[in-house]
């Protein structure tokens, strides 16, 4: 029970910090082509800081089910 849990809540965690990187990136690269450097930088404020935070928190379930689970072997 706790594994599954642990498992789909990696998995939005994962989703959602993989959507928030490609939109800072796609904000940077319209910053790019627009000349604008505010925008640039805007990006990261609003939408990088919960996304890193997402990757972190993906990373450390990750980390967890990786104990949880086990390592398939029988390859």
């Amino acid at each position: 029970m706790i594994t599954r849990t642990l498992d789909s809540t990696f998995r939005v965690c994962l989703a959602l910090f993989l959507i928030g990187g490609v939109v800072v990136v796609a904000t940077q690269v319209l910053g790019l082509v627009a000349g604008n450097g505010p925008l640039i930088e805007a990006a990261v404020e609003w939408a990088g800081t919960p996304t890193f935070v997402l990757a972190g928190v993906a990373g450390l379930l990750g980390f967890i089910l990786s104990y949880l689970k086990g390592w398939d072997t029988s390859d």
